[in-house]
């Protein structure tokens, strides 16, 4: 009967102190990576899965040509869309830059969630669009969807 009362007293201990649950984390925010095919090459846009409010949304574009030349992005704008159609939120000033197969480019754009007007927006789904031109002159739209929560 000891025995038994000896079990059970080391069972409860153990049960008793047991190692603590592991801290919860922040699920992270992947890149990724959205590409879109040229006449002579690729355009790849890498955003976050999901941006927070009010944050600064920040996007790298890489122009990959193949053969000749790239530039862009041009005429960059973020938009949004709804049951009334599709607006223009902000047109974003940006430097193109200028790549040649076999010497690909990259660049920033950044948003500080501001319309044209300057007043905060708020959580919906925005689409960054922008423009580049091969060296033959034939532009190609690009878009990429910016999760904004």
């Amino acid at each position: 009967m000891r025995h038994l009362a000896a079990l059970l007293a080391v069972l409860v201990i153990a049960a008793c102190s047991g190692t603590p649950p592991p801290a919860s984390t922040a699920t992270p925010v992947s890149d990724l990576v959205l590409p879109t095919t040229v006449p002579n090459g690729r355009v790849e846009v890498v955003v976050k899965s999901h941006y927070a409010v009010g944050d600064t949304i920040r996007v790298t574009v890489r122009l990959i040509p193949t053969t000749g030349s790239l530039r862009g992005p041009l005429d960059a704008y973020v938009q949004a869309s709804g049951f009334h159609g599709t607006a223009t939120v902000r047109h974003l000033a940006v430097d193109p830059v200028s790549a040649i197969a076999g010497s690909p480019a990259s660049m920033g754009l950044a948003w500080d969630m501001r319309d044209d007007s300057g007043q905060p927006v708020g959580s919906d789904d925005y689409s960054l669009v922008f423009t580049v031109i091969d060296d033959s002159g034939r532009g190609t739209t690009v878009g990429a969807t910016l999760q904004v929560r």
